[in-house]
C-alpha cells in the first residue's frame, strides 16, 4: 500500500495533483482513497491531500507514516516532515 501527501498553498494545485494521481491510479485500476483538506480560503490557505493507493480495499485512508511527500513550498515540507 502507497501512502502519499500532497501539500501546498491554495491556488498552487495541490488538489489537482492528487486529483491526478488518483485518476491514474484508478486507471491502472488499483483501489484508492483521496481526502482532500483546505483552508476556507480561496488562494494562499494551506492545502493538502491525502492518497492510498493499493491492490486491495482500503479500510482506512488515514495513515501516520507516508512514502511519498509532494511538497509546493517550503512550508509543506516543515509541516510534514
Amino acid at each position: 500500500m502507497l501512502s502519499i501527501t500532497c501539500s501546498g498553498f491554495g491556488g498552487q494545485g495541490v488538489l489537482t495533483a492528487g486529483l491526478l494521481l488518483a485518476n491514474v491510479s484508478m486507471e491502472a485500476g488499483k483501489k484508492l482513497t483521496w481526502v482532500p483538506s483546505y483552508g476556507s480560503e480561496m488562494r494562499g490557505g494551506t492545502a493538502s491531500c491525502h492518497l492510498r493507493i493499493g491492490d486491495s480495499e482500503i479500510l482506512n485512508p488515514f495513515y501516520s507514516r507516508m512514502d511519498a511527500l509532494i511538497a509546493m513550498n517550503e512550508g509543506a515540507v516543515d509541516k510534514f516532515v
